[in-house]
């Protein structure tokens, strides 16, 4: 599978060159040489695979073989993500990126261990381009932050749909979710943090019209449960 690297703007020329911190990781980890294929991206769906043509000190360019675009998909999935324990943040980026996750809102829930903080946002958004490349997408996934419970909650839209996962649902997820969801314009998924989501918060979302389902017995790692909802809901809806 070829390499994929990001950079900030693809422009549209037969030569495409690669520099900063990409270039350098490239160059300096990756031993790329000339000759090698690799896939280059914008992030927002711009794509090109190329073949390394010059390798220099601090950057290398690369000539353009084929080029696309990565359609957005429909319905976005978002995920409200209760922080988890700061060892725990990269995990559960991971695998929400690898999931198929479009836009990521870290909760500052109750009974979240974790606080956030003035670097977190840096530090979450360095994940998502890790995993956005380890992955091979072509449409990095957004993250918002700073939202209260009301706020995320106004996200939802006539078109969408909230669902909180919760250890102690009685209705499964499969019970909520059918392939009709396929034709909505975002699906909404909570994950509480490790204490959990407490009553007053799922009071809030219960009035809001939020689905309150299970993903079975096992109770999932707060950083686990995203990316076990995401694969679920993508089944369920067809996506898989």
């Amino acid at each position: 599978m070829l390499t994929l690297f990001l950079v900030d703007k693809l422009e549209d020329s037969n030569l495409i060159e690669v520099s900063g911190d990409e270039a350098h990781h490239a160059i300096k980890v990756l031993r790329i040489t000339v000759g090698e294929e690799i896939l280059i991206s914008d992030g927002v769906g711009n794509w090109v695979r190329a073949s390394v043509e010059n390798i220099e000190k601090k950057a290398f360019t690369a000539k353009v073989l084929e080029h696309g675009l990565q359609p957005e998909k429909s319905p976005r999935l978002i995920v409200v993500q209760g922080l988890p324990k700061s060892d725990r943040v990269k995990d559960a980026i991971e695998i929400l990126v690898e999931s198929g996750v479009d836009l990521i809102i870290p909760w500052q829930a109750d009974r979240s261990i974790s606080k956030w903080r003035q670097d977190s946002l840096d530090k979450w958004q360095s994940a998502v381009v890790a995993a956005t490349k380890q992955s091979r997408r072509f449409r990095k996934p957004e993250i918002i932050d700073g939202l209260t419970l009301s706020q995320l909650l106004e996200i939802e839209s006539e078109n969408s749909a909230v669902l909180v996962m919760h250890e102690s649902a009685t209705t499964k997820l499969s019970e909520v979710v059918t392939s009709k969801f396929g034709g909505m314009s975002e699906i909404i998924i909570v994950i509480g943090p490790e204490g959990g989501i407490s009553e007053s918060e799922l009071s809030i979302l219960e009035s809001a019209g939020a689905h309150i389902v299970g993903l079975g017995p096992e109770v999932f790692r707060s950083a686990h449960a995203g990316g076990a909802a995401l694969s679920a809901v993508s089944a369920l809806i067809g996506r898989w």
